[in-house]
């Protein structure tokens, strides 16, 4: 009877928390996706390896895209940042080479590039591109 009480007030507590979490795996055990749901549209994930490592994590609000998204190689360095607002592209991208040194820097507004620099070996800026918009 104590683990029949125990198990109703778990799922209680599920019912009045704020968050679920949904969970996706590969075939060898590790976790490919975690979503943490406020409500359906607004949520965030978190994508995996099959290593298990974290491969990239954003949210989504009115089921789209939004705030910054990050995204990792599989040696566990930082390959890009990317920023949305309402699914849209804004704001400034960093795309990073495989040890986590800035190789590129996007500007957008709107989905639009605005402005892009590009980096040498040693984070110096060596291009940089104007559209104007």
């Amino acid at each position: 009877m104590k683990n029949v009480m125990l198990l109703f007030l778990f799922a209680i507590s599920l019912e009045l928390s704020a968050q679920r979490e949904l969970k996706t795996f590969f075939d060898n055990g590790t976790t490919k996706s975690s979503y943490k749901y406020t409500d359906l549209n607004n949520y965030e994930v978190s994508n995996y390896y099959i290593s298990g490592k974290l491969m990239e994590t954003g949210s989504f609000v009115n089921g789209k895209m939004n705030g910054m998204w990050t995204a990792y190689n599989e040696n566990g360095f930082k390959s890009g940042e990317a920023s949305y607002t309402n699914g849209i592209k804004n704001g400034e991208w960093k795309i990073y080479d495989e040890t986590g040194a800035i190789k590129y820097k996007i500007t957008y507004a709107d989905n639009h590039i605005v402005s892009a620099l590009n980096f040498d070996a040693a984070g110096k800026a060596v291009a940089e591109t104007r559209t104007g918009k």
